[in-house]
């Protein structure tokens, strides 16, 4: 397209007008073909719903003459002089000849009467004017035996008329049975012997002319199912197809093409107009596209707020360095900036497009010469640097680029403390797709934002390795969730003044990976990024639950990861499980980090209102390893707090750490919170946190994460010395 338009511009008014004109001229052309091939379609599909209106016309064909024979049966199957010369007097052929036999013909309602009893067999019958030949029921054929047999109890209680199709022997036909009855008493005199009588109407041509003829099915006949005919209705019994209707079809699409042709060439010639119209004005309008062109691609290709090219123009750039002979080198240096988002949180997004701008100047500034420097979107930025000793000087610029941010970044009369994360990466680009190139830079920079931010990394082989491991640990997830590969462990927390074990922390552990066992620090992290954490997490609320269930006495501790807490759903997966497992609710309690709270306060507070109303116990864990305060305590009203180990297993050696200890408790106490100190690993530790006030204790000192079997041995053993 570009090199159209570039062509365009070069040239003359006469040509390029010509050229416009010549794709009118073959616009015109493509709609009259167009308008003309839809006469056709409108042929074809006028034709299309004609064939399906008759069609629906056949199906009420049959439909109106099965309601016609079932009015006829109960006509005559319901009267009172019926009844009594049928079960008084039996069977007499001249009565029921004269009743019913006599209007026994292809010019009547129906073309066979015929009498049965109450095993339905048949004692007389009358059809196409002669007496019956003989036969069973089953010459009824297969559609009505089905039709009989599907609610015999219906026939014989005379509450329902069955009528439908079936082939008898002398064809497809309607086939209706009744029970004859009095019309006032109905069965009530019957006692326990039955008469039927059984109705037939065969599809012959006597019939299916005048059907024809009302329902507009012209040459109305019936055609065997196997038979290739179209138009067909299928004609269906209750045991099978017995054949199906066809006849000649109207095709009106010709009148209607016929009908439409005028109006369809007054639109062609008002569209030709139209189109010259609009080529004449395209041809203008074109001839001054030709030379805003260049000023409109310089604008699709340069980022408005700092000035710079943008991510397609850079890309651009190197793919066009690919078109020359032997090597291309190229180095590419991606930065993010560290802190932009809270700039833009805390003093808006005027003062961060400014940063922008301030930023995007001072890299121009310092960038080698002969660089290409694009800023990749928000506050991310790359700059492109060719040829084998390129290393050095982006090396330089990164560091140039630190030493910028070492001071902070003046905006009016703020001061903006920010940093970057930066990533190089260098490959010649005729062996390694430009794409992988930016992706390798990319991976860079953000193993710089992992590793502390503020810093310079260069890509080496080591970071897709570590890609691929954490890739082959997810997997190894995935498959180890459906192949039974995790365990629970449980490690005890113990009540400090009377030394017994008061509940057990339910911890992951990965014993029966096939390349070997995982330690949770390996894996979790894993988990947590792929969002492997959620069905995780349920393993081990579930599997912790049964396993805790027969176990009275002991409460059950289990974590929730962050990611979990951020679920909607997480308050109904806890209720689930423990309605399926049936573990008591006042049993269970649920530990969260301060991380969350900090990042959703409004959806903490509900989900954390939510799983207490459940029943469920709230812990905060890890307290005194952020920005834990008094605040936190009191807005989401947790049950307990679980001093991290880090500041409770050095209360033995840090005076200032036994402080801390201390006044959390009397802060948990005026807020009537329980307090379990967690990394006890020595007597000295265990019983400074006691006389500190903690309610429970926990660490290596009392027992390492065991199976729960182990563990369990552990409490009899304490009790027994106990």
């Amino acid at each position: 397209m570009q090199k159209l338009l570039h062509g365009v511009m070069n040239l003359k008014a006469r040509t390029l007008f010509g050229l416009v004109f010549a794709a009118g001229f073959g616009l015109l052309l493509a709609i009259l073909i167009l308008l003309h091939s839809s006469l056709g379609m409108v042929a074809e599909k006028t034709n299309e719903l004609d064939t399906r209106r008759a069609e629906e016309t056949a199906q009420a064909a049959i439909t109106t003459t099965i309601d016609n024979l079932t009015a006829t049966l109960t006509d005559n199957a319901v009267w009172n002089g019926g009844q009594e010369e049928i079960y008084r007097n039996g069977i007499e052929p001249d009565w029921l000849y004269s009743t019913w036999g006599n209007k026994a013909s292809d010019q009547n309602a129906y073309d066979g009467a015929f009498v049965l009893d109450g095993d339905y067999r048949i004692l007389w019958g009358y059809i196409d004017g002669k007496p019956y030949p003989g036969g069973s029921f089953a010459r009824f054929g297969a559609g009505f035996n089905a039709l009989v047999k599907a609610d015999p109890s219906q026939i014989s209680s005379g509450e329902r008329v069955v009528v439908g199709l079936s082939e008898t022997w002398k064809g497809p036909a309607i086939v209706g049975i009744s029970l004859i009855r009095r019309s006032d008493s109905g069965v009530a005199i019957l006692g326990k012997e039955r008469r039927y009588l059984v109705m037939t109407r065969h599809l012959t041509p006597a019939l299916l002319k005048p059907i024809g003829t009302t329902f507009g099915l012209a040459n109305l006949r019936l055609a065997a199912s196997g038979e290739a005919v179209a138009p067909a209705k299928r004609l269906r019994s209750a045991a099978g197809d017995i054949g199906q209707l066809t006849w000649t079809p109207r095709k009106p699409g010709m009148e209607a093409a016929r009908a439409a042709a005028w109006g369809i060439r007054k639109v062609g010639l008002v569209t030709a107009l139209l189109i010259l119209l609009f080529t004449a004005a395209s041809a203008f309008g074109l001839y001054r596209l030709s030379k805003s062109e260049k000023l409109a691609r310089s604008f699709a290709l340069t980022d408005g707020l700092s000035g710079l090219p943008n991510r397609r123009a850079l890309f651009e750039l190197v793919q066009k360095a690919k078109s020359g002979r032997g090597p291309v080198h190229k180095t590419v240096v991606y930065l993010d900036l560290d802190g932009f988002k809270e700039v833009n949180d805390i003093y808006g997004h005027a003062t961060g497009d400014k940063l922008i701008m301030i930023v995007a100047a001072m890299l121009k500034g310092i960038m080698p010469q002969g660089a290409l420097l694009a800023r990749m979107g928000g506050d991310e930025f790359a700059m492109v640097l060719t040829g084998p000793e390129a290393m050095k000087p982006c090396l330089d610029f990164a560091q140039a680029i630190l030493d910028f941010f070492a001071k902070p970044v003046r905006i009016g009369e703020r001061s903006l403390q920010v940093g970057a994360s930066i990533g190089i990466a260098a490959a010649d680009i005729k062996s390694v797709r430009s794409q992988e190139l930016f992706r390798r830079a990319d991976m860079a920079m953000y193993e710089s934002k992992s590793a502390g931010k503020n810093r310079i990394t260069l890509y080496d082989a080591e970071l897709d390795a570590e890609r691929l491991r954490k890739a082959a640990i997810e997997a190894g997830i995935r498959k180890g969730l459906e192949g039974d590969e995790f365990d629970v462990v449980y490690q005890p927390i113990i009540e400090a003044r009377s030394g017994a074990i008061n509940s057990l922390e339910a911890l992951v552990r990965w014993p029966r990976r096939p390349e070997g066992p995982l330690m949770p620090d390996q894996f979790i992290d894993v988990a947590e990024a792929s969002g492997l954490i959620h069905p995780l997490g349920q393993f081990v609320l579930k599997k912790a639950c049964n396993d805790l269930r027969e176990v009275p006495g002991l409460r059950l501790s289990v974590n929730l990861s962050p990611a979990q807490f951020r679920d909607p759903e997480l308050e109904a997966k806890v209720a689930k499980t423990l309605a399926e497992t049936g573990f008591p609710t006042d049993r269970l309690e649920l530990e969260v980090t301060e991380g969350y709270l900090i990042e959703n306060p409004a959806r903490a507070v509900a989900a954390i209102g939510n799983l207490k109303a459940l029943g469920v116990s709230m812990a905060l864990d890890d307290f005194g390893t952020g920005y834990s305060s008094i605040g936190y305590l009191r807005r989401y009203h947790f049950d307990k707090i679980k001093i991290d180990k880090s500041m409770a297993g050095t209360v033995d050696r840090d005076p200032q750490a036994a402080a801390l200890v201390a006044g959390t408790v009397a802060i948990a106490q005026a807020l009537n919170i329980s307090v379990t100190a967690e990394g006890v690993e020595t007597e000295d530790q265990a019983r400074l946190l006691r006389l500190a006030g903690c309610q429970y204790l926990q660490g290596y000192y009392y027992s390492r994460p065991k199976p729960l079997l182990e563990v369990l041995a552990i409490q009899k053993h304490m009790t027994e010395v106990a």
